[in-house]
Formats: C-alpha cells, sequence, structure tokens
C-alpha cells in the first residue's frame, strides 16, 4: 500500500517489507521477524543494521534479548527533512563542482512507466520562485490517470512557489482547473505525438508510447530555441 512512496524515500524492498511489519506488529525480535516477513534470518539482521543506521528503527532489551521496534512515522519525515537541509546545505558548493563541459550541454534518456514522475521530481528541484513553465502537447486527462498522487502533489508545490505554467493543448482537451496555469488551445493536427516542457535552460520531450520516454536536454541556448518556437505558438493558439 505504501510501498511505492517508501522506495522514492530509498529503502529497499526488504527495509520496507521489515519497517512496514515492526509498525503493525510493535516490538518483535529477529525471529519473529523472519516468521512474519518470510525473509531469512541473515538478511533481517542485516537490513536491521541499516535500518538502525538510518534512525528508522530503535532497539530495546527484553528478557535480556534485543528486540526492535519502528519509529513514529512522523519522526521518520523529520529525519528526510533533515536530510533535505543538509543537502541544500551543500548544494552550491557541489553546483561549483560542475565541469564547463557538464554546464553547457547534456542528453539524458529515460525509459519506462515512471518517466513522468522523473520529469515532475527534477522540475521541482530546479524550480525557484515565480518560474514561468512552457508545455506543448500536453494530455492532462493521460497524466491524472498515470500520475495521480505525484501530479496533485506538484501542483500545491508550484503554488507554494507562486510558479506559473502557460500550456498550449489540442482543442478540446482536459483542462485542469488550477489558477497559476494559463491555456490556449490549437487544432490537434498542429500538436505533435511528443509533449514538450520547457523550464528555464531544461527541455523535456516526453513520448507517450509504452514504455514511456523522456528526453530531457539541458543547454541555454536549446531551451531558448523552443522559447522562441513556444511564443509563436502561443500567439498562433486560442
Amino acid at each position: 500500500m505504501f510501498e511505492n512512496e517508501l522506495k522514492d524515500l530509498g529503502l529497499t524492498d526488504n527495509e520496507i517489507k521489515i519497517y512496514l511489519t515492526l509498525l503493525k506488529q510493535g516490538t518483535l525480535g529477529p525471529s519473529e521477524l523472519a516468521e512474519k516477513t518470510g525473509l531469512h534470518r541473515s538478511y533481517i539482521y542485516d537490513t536491521l543494521e541499516r535500518l538502525l543506521e538510518k534512525g528508522i528503527v530503535n532497539t530495546m532489551l527484553i528478557s535480556e534479548k534485543k528486540n526492535y521496534r519502528a519509529v513514529d512515522p512522523k519522526i521518520l519525515r523529520e529525519i528526510y527533512e533533515l536530510k533535505l537541509k543538509q543537502l541544500d546545505a551543500i548544494l552550491p558548493k557541489l553546483s561549483s563542482l560542475a565541469s564547463e563541459e557538464t554546464a553547457k550541454t547534456n542528453i539524458e534518456l529515460h525509459k519506462g512507466k515512471k518517466v513522468w514522475r522523473t520529469l515532475l521530481k527534477s522540475l521541482i528541484s530546479d524550480m525557484k520562485k515565480g518560474d514561468l513553465i512552457y508545455l506543448v502537447g500536453i494530455n492532462e486527462a493521460f497524466l491524472e490517470e498515470i500520475e495521480p498522487i505525484y501530479l496533485r502533489q506538484y501542483f500545491t508545490f508550484i503554488k507554494e512557489k507562486g510558479v506559473k505554467e502557460k500550456i498550449i493543448i489540442a482543442r478540446g482537451k482536459k483542462k485542469f482547473r488550477e489558477k497559476n496555469l494559463e491555456y490556449k488551445e490549437l487544432d490537434e493536427k498542429y500538436i505533435g505525438e511528443t509533449a514538450e516542457v520547457i523550464h528555464n535552460s531544461k527541455v523535456y520531450l516526453f513520448v507517450a508510447e509504452e514504455p514511456y520516454y523522456l528526453i530531457t536536454i539541458s543547454s541555454k541556448k536549446i531551451a531558448e530555441t523552443y522559447t522562441k518556437q513556444f511564443e509563436l505558438l502561443w500567439k498562433l493558439a486560442k
């Protein structure tokens, strides 16, 4: 039920299985965990050590035997918020290490059912207050079907940041009722099969052909070219 969300936090399948079991069952010893999870005891011990290092489980002695208990989920949130703050503190230094070659042009290809989630995460990580994002050929109904949870989280985030989107869609397609989204329509014959998202110096090309493809282009010049093309289409659209 919560496995995918916990995976996104960096937990492995075994770590998730043990954490959720402890959360539901309370305090357990390694033998009881092995019985309830179906994992071999060697995996139990290794996984518990990693969870202890991450601060996700605690130990307690019962009849002089070590037992384990999951931390409160609220504490789990605090742990990851602290890690984010630590990452934010070193981001400027990490960015300064990037070579000039890396800063010029970089192209990445992502493949799989979760590539739109990858796109949303990338947008959020690069986003600054008051940014403007351009989108062409987005099928909102399709996105709501494949990423409903992340899409709502994304909308909440851009509202908080005061980010606006200009979106060109095929005439008659679904529109989200969000105040910071501005739509215009074009005849479907002018909308290609590839959806485009332009944000600052990045261009994202999404192909909704299973298993789905996402091409990410990091280039100021290429982003400027796509932005000019968008502005021309925006004038033509209604």
